[in-house]
């Protein structure tokens, strides 16, 4: 039988393994002669290509972004590994997985709980934020509305004073340590 009767060759195909896992074949050097593939570094993907799909991350509404990264934990081993390592750490104390990133209660900063425990990594006022009248004379709440408004302290941080320092709304923390995490987890008795 000669070679026309048994048809074209089939190309040989390319394996790509998703699971992180080395392979033998991982470990020999690809020969690519003279020429590099167009995007050596990106496996073949070209940053066009790369730079729409960030683009398009950004616009996704969050809700979907979450199911398709949470499908794609589900069905893919190396996204899966990703994701443990940049969302999940170990509790020393108890040994149990939690997330790894927290909004602190103090600051309201999201801060990384493997990061090192800085005696001043946390900055914030531990009092409330009150309205200074002298700072609205001409203010007739029957027309503009209340003083103390999320509306106004966000437009008129100079005209609020802190309790708990008689700073200015606009002044740095007062108070500085640890961050705290905002909602306390539950314990077992």
């Amino acid at each position: 039988m000669s070679a026309a009767e048994v048809g074209p060759a089939e190309p040989e195909l390319e394996i790509i393994d998703l699971t992180g896992d080395a392979t033998d074949s991982e470990d020999e050097e690809e020969d690519y002669g003279d020429e590099e593939p167009a995007d050596a570094s990106s496996d073949g993907i070209e940053e066009a290509s790369r730079a729409q799909l960030r683009a398009t991350i950004f616009t996704v509404p969050e809700a979907h972004l979450r199911h398709v990264v949470a499908g794609l934990a589900d069905t893919v081993p190396a996204v899966y590994r990703a994701l443990a390592t940049e969302l999940l750490a170990v509790d020393p104390m108890t040994r149990v997985v939690i997330p790894r990133w927290e909004t602190c209660a103090n600051c309201g900063e999201t801060y990384d709980v493997n990061g090192g425990e800085d005696e001043e990594e946390c900055t914030f006022h531990p009092g409330d934020l009150e309205v200074d009248e002298a700072k609205f004379p001409d203010w007739d709440e029957d027309c503009h509305g209340p003083m103390d408004s999320a509306h106004n302290r966000e437009e008129y941080p100079e005209s609020f004073t802190w309790s708990c320092c008689d700073g200015g709304g606009m002044a740095g923390g007062c108070v500085t340590g640890k961050h705290s995490v905002a909602v306390p987890k539950k314990r077992r008795v």
